[in-house]
């Protein structure tokens, strides 16, 4: 072998590990990719639920319904003290309904009547404030007529039962005042004296 393939031989070795050195020192060198960015957080966004505006009609049926269940709780004597206050120019339309709806309620004769007329002052009231009740007065009105009508129609049916009841106690009466007539010509004939006993008749002679 010559001195150059000697040499040679050796050499490779050597380069070999050079190289795989090399390698080795430029994957250390190279820089490591950037770790992957986490996922971006879901963002749920919040639910906002907004009522519709009250519209003053809305707010006139709330309080309305209100008042009925207030009224609704009262004993009599309150009731009363609801139904009865005083009217007058200063009233507003909100407190003539609380009365209307009061007097509604009272079941006392003549009330229903009221009611009405200070239901039907609220139907011809034409300022801006009584809009939003004009709607729920016709309605309680309607509902007051047809509870007048109820009314109405139960006392004509009770008079109607009394007068019966009165014909038939009339008619019982007169039945009870021919029997006791009966009763008395029965006892008249009982009580008249009877025939006198008739004399024995005589003996005839014998022969």
């Amino acid at each position: 072998m010559s001195p150059i393939e000697v040499t040679s031989s050796r050499r490779m070795p050597r380069l070999s590990a050079a190289f795989a050195l090399a390698a080795l020192l430029a994957a250390c060198a190279a820089p490591k990719p950037p770790p992957a960015p986490p996922p971006a957080p879901v963002v749920v966004a919040p639910v906002v639920k907004c009522d519709p505006p009250r519209t003053p009609q809305d707010l006139a049926a709330d309080h309305l319904l209100e008042s009925q269940e207030r009224l609704s709780a009262l004993n009599t004597a309150d009731l009363n003290n609801e139904a009865n206050k005083p009217v007058d120019a200063s009233t507003t339309v909100e407190a003539t309904m609380d009365q209307a709806l009061a007097l509604s309620m009272t079941h006392t004769p003549g009330d229903l009547a009221r009611a009405q007329g200070l239901l039907d002052q609220v139907l011809h009231n034409n300022a801006p404030q009584a809009d939003p009740w004009r709607r729920l007065a016709r309605l309680l009105a309607y509902r007051l007529g047809e509870q007048k009508r109820a009314e109405d129609t139960a006392d004509r049916n009770a008079q109607q039962l009394r007068d019966a009841q009165r014909d038939g106690q009339r008619k019982l009466d007169q039945l009870n005042d021919k029997l006791e007539a009966l009763k008395a010509i029965e006892r008249s004939l009982n009580t008249r004296p009877g025939a006198p006993p008739s004399a024995p008749s005589p003996s005839r002679p014998g022969p």
